[in-house]
């Protein structure tokens, strides 16, 4: 009998891989774990569900299963949600079974979502962003996920967050800090050349007038990801700064690309907005840079001055984020600052923060 892990995401397994995805990642690399798509409504046959999916979940990647789930039509709504998640719970019982698999403990990472009854193990809330602050951005009524979050850490064992500045419910669980962490691809040499990367969906959490101000200053910008913006006034703004002449925008890429895009720049920007979901936040692009060797440069967040390290620049205003970047593009680095950085970035990868979810889990020894 294996040891397996239940792991309850707010995203899909086709989803743009973010937290709940790598973390799962790398945590199959310990144990296995049955990865739990949210549910989808049984009226709509999605591309990626197929209706001979197995009811233990269909192998993903090396030690992981993905169980995709069906509930009610309007599955959001208040009453319905309920059916729902006894039919969720339900179906991870059931799948646990059928693989003959030692359920280990349960990571709840979903803002909806509860706990499944009948499941043995430690039980770890893990709440990847503040959803209160962020319930608008995220189409999500405040008060809905409030509740959940109170009941939700009422059953935890240990309640999780990414920075200390998540809001939590009170809870007699233990409170932990589990920050995001990265993938070190790899190492390319060579020349890098004198440009700024930003990496990562293109929208609301994103200070534009920082960005304006950096390219106002002539810098080279090299921009990867999809213009998800959905105010319309920042979606224009944003489409301006793309259209600009020292701007190449790359859109979505595969994720497995973006280390080779970021491997001829010399910096990476986090430029976000300074509100209670950002601050709360703890932005993957960040390490993400400095895994691929660049240096950093950041918006005033808890999150990157808590890195407390040279390799990421914080600066509290538009024109001196321009600055900053403007003189880290100018300024090659050599192999060995490069190398640090990766070092650096490598001590805050996905692996290291598996076994310290582990450790907290009392699971092989972390």
């Amino acid at each position: 009998m294996t040891d397996t892990i239940v792991y309850i995401p707010g995203s899909r397994w086709t989803d743009v891989p973010g937290t709940d995805r790598r973390m799962a990642e790398a945590l199959s690399e310990r144990v296995d774990v049955l990865w739990v798509d949210p549910p989808s409504s049984m009226l709509t046959r999605s591309a990626d569900r197929s209706p001979t999916a197995s009811i233990s979940g269909d192998a993903v990647a090396p030690g992981i299963r993905r169980l995709r789930t069906t509930a009610p039509p309007g599955f959001s709504r208040p009453l319905v949600s309920q059916v729902s998640s006894a039919l969720l719970q339900a179906t991870v019982r059931r799948a646990v079974s059928d693989l003959g698999a030692g359920c280990v403990g349960t990571v709840l990472a979903s803002p909806l979502q509860r706990f499944p009854r009948g499941v043995r193990g430690g039980r770890l809330l893990y709440l990847t962003d503040d959803w209160v602050a962020g319930a608008e951005l995220m189409g999500f009524s405040r008060a809905r996920i409030e509740r959940s979050l109170r009941r939700n850490a009422r059953e935890a064992d240990i309640v999780a967050t990414v920075t200390v500045e998540v809001e939590r419910p009170p809870s007699n669980a233990r409170q932990i800090v589990l920050p995001n962490g990265c993938v070190v691809p790899p190492a390319v040499g060579g020349e890098r050349l004198p440009v700024a990367a930003l990496v990562g969906q293109l929208n609301e959490r994103l200070d534009v007038e920082v960005l304006e101000a950096v390219r106002d200053r002539g810098v080279r910008i090299l921009a990867i990801g999809p213009l998800t913006a959905r105010d319309p006034a920042a979606r224009e703004r944003l489409r301006a700064f793309l259209d600009a002449p020292n701007v190449t925008w790359l859109g979505e890429i595969p994720p497995d690309e973006v280390p080779a895009a970021l491997a001829g720049a010399r910096v990476g920007m986090t430029p976000y907005t300074d509100t209670v979901f950002n601050r709360a936040s703890f932005p993957l692009k960040t390490l993400e840079y400095l895994s691929s060797g660049l240096h950093a440069v950041s918006t005033d967040l808890p999150s990157a001055r808590a890195l407390a390290t040279p390799f990421v620049e914080v600066a509290g205003d538009p024109a001196a984020f321009a600055a900053a970047v403007a003189a880290a593009v100018a300024a090659p680095s050599d192999e060995e600052t490069r190398a640090a950085r990766r070092a650096f970035a490598d001590g805050h990868s996905w692996r290291a923060r598996a076994d310290q979810l582990l450790a907290e889990l009392e699971i092989g020894g972390g």
